[in-house]
């Protein structure tokens, strides 16, 4: 029978300096920099993609304002994000992110790939980095996923990452101009040290 002792954890997250890149057998994370605008390009300018994120389709002086914004801030309080490239063979073809959330020890875990590469597990191996450097290395105690209904592809990522459905939320946000609903997948540090 598992324990079901905490996993030992600061009081809060606290400013850390992980080792980068984080390297997987098929990808890399690292965090973004201003040169990967045109590669977000390849799928912030699509709407397929970026409909389920409630945002318009990016042109380049978008990307290049974000990727300049990302690649300067802070992880250190609510609301800052971190967002890290997806390489593979020295491609950038997806992205991951963590976002300070407000309440105790609480992040959100996004992530998004181009078309072309979906379809083959990497989502997942890619959010399940990112959630493995959410709770050892920032030491988040919950971690959760804010999914449109409709992405069934996001969907299966977060179960497949083990995390527990919580909520589903209706009409609580619009979509190109239609009212939408929402899941939310969590997971926490006890359950995460479990699953590893």
């Amino acid at each position: 029978m598992p324990s079901s002792l905490p996993v030992p954890r600061p009081a809060e997250p606290g400013p850390a300096t992980p080792e980068w890149p984080l390297v997987a057998d098929r990808f890399r994370l690292r965090p973004v920099a201003p040169a990967d605008a045109e590669a977000f390009l390849r799928w912030r300018s699509r709407a397929e993609v970026v409909r389920f994120m409630y945002q318009p389709p990016w042109d380049l002086p978008t990307a290049q304002a974000k990727l300049s914004t990302w690649s300067t801030a802070p992880f250190e309080e609510v609301g800052d994000v971190l967002v890290l490239a997806i390489e593979v063979d020295g491609d950038v073809v997806g992205e991951t992110m963590i976002k300070w959330a407000a309440g105790a020890r609480q992040a959100e875990l996004g992530y998004a790939l181009h078309p072309d590469v979906a379809g083959r597990g990497l989502a997942t191996e890619a959010a399940r980095a990112t959630l493995e450097l959410a709770f050892t290395t920032y030491g988040f105690h919950r971690v959760y996923a804010r999914i449109d209904e409709e992405n069934a592809a996001s969907v299966r990522v977060a179960e497949r990452l083990g995390m527990r459905r919580e909520a589903h939320l209706l009409e609580n946000d619009q979509r190109d101009g239609v009212w939408s609903n929402e899941v939310v997948y969590a997971l926490l540090d006890r359950e995460h040290a479990r699953l590893a």
